[in-house]
């Protein structure tokens, strides 16, 4: 593997001997200089076809993060027989760096669809419940319990069918992105992994309100800190709230006020730390 471009110490950018670009991983091969070609026996793993948003995840993401994320990712491929692509660890990556954050800072988000999920999806819910083993075991954080409920999604989510993937939400989230450009008067990167997590949340967010479907659950108190911690996102959320009802004269209800809130406030805070 040729180095293009060190990406941290343990990461790497290579070209292979087919001149393929691959993303590797492996203790110290962020060291090697360009245009050097890093011992195979020094690489633990390789990802190929990742996306430039994917960059900014493992730059900014912890080393032992994204080797949990790998590691529950190989763990879930053996129990559940499914082959994940690269993005997978990544995406999960990009979660578990977030939650580990919040528990941090003491913020804990509900989880009204984790019983749903133990229904529906016995066999995810039950390799995310490892999952959060895993988790403390490499970053020695405890994540809560509910969090496996998430964790779940993100292995659900790559058992979507393809025709259910096909829901075209791009210019709905273009013009709600134009909504949170003009009501914080700032540009936002769409290249960004900020905007491209953020994608992410709007796109499930209007594929629920196009099959009638809203999570549900009581967290007026929790609503309601957001409310007063975080006033202008919330204010921004509103907007798109009336957006989304010209659109699909559905009005979204508080549960997914609290979490689009979030999602608008984590989006241009990052923009204000560049």
């Amino acid at each position: 593997m040729k180095v293009i471009k060190n990406i941290n110490n343990n990461v790497a950018q290579c070209v292979d001997s087919k001149g393929r670009e691959v993303v590797v991983f492996g203790k110290g091969v962020g060291f090697y200089k360009s245009g050097e070609d890093i011992p195979l026996d020094k690489i633990n793993r390789t990802f190929y076809n990742i996306k430039d948003s994917d960059y900014g995840i493992i730059r900014s993401i912890p080393t032992k993060v994204i080797n949990t994320a790998i590691a529950i990712v190989d763990s879930v491929s053996d129990k559940l027989s499914l082959v994940f692509p690269s993005s997978s660890a990544i995406a999960l990556a990009d979660h578990l760096q977030f939650a580990i954050e919040r528990k941090d800072k003491n913020i804990y988000l509900p989880q009204p669809l984790i019983q749903d999920i133990m229904q529906l999806y016995p066999d995810e819910m039950n390799a995310a419940m490892d999952a959060l083993e895993i988790i403390r075991r490499m970053t020695g954080v405890r994540l809560p319990r509910q969090e496996a409920g998430t964790i779940a999604m993100h292995f659900i989510n790559d058992r979507i069918k393809e025709n259910e993937k096909n829901i075209n939400t791009v210019d709905y989230i273009e013009e709600i992105t134009e909504i949170i450009e003009k009501e914080f008067s700032k540009k936002i990167d769409r290249n960004s992994f900020n905007y491209s997590r953020f994608v992410t949340h709007l796109d499930y967010l209007i594929r629920r309100l196009m099959n009638s479907e809203q999570i549900e659950s009581q967290n007026k108190e929790i609503y309601d800190q957001v409310r007063e911690k975080y006033k202008e996102s919330v204010e921004c959320a509103n907007k798109i709230k009336d957006y989304l009802y010209d659109k699909f004269h559905i009005e979204i209800n508080n549960e997914e006020l609290l979490y689009l809130s979030i999602h608008i406030n984590r989006l241009i805070s990052r923009i204000d730390e560049l």
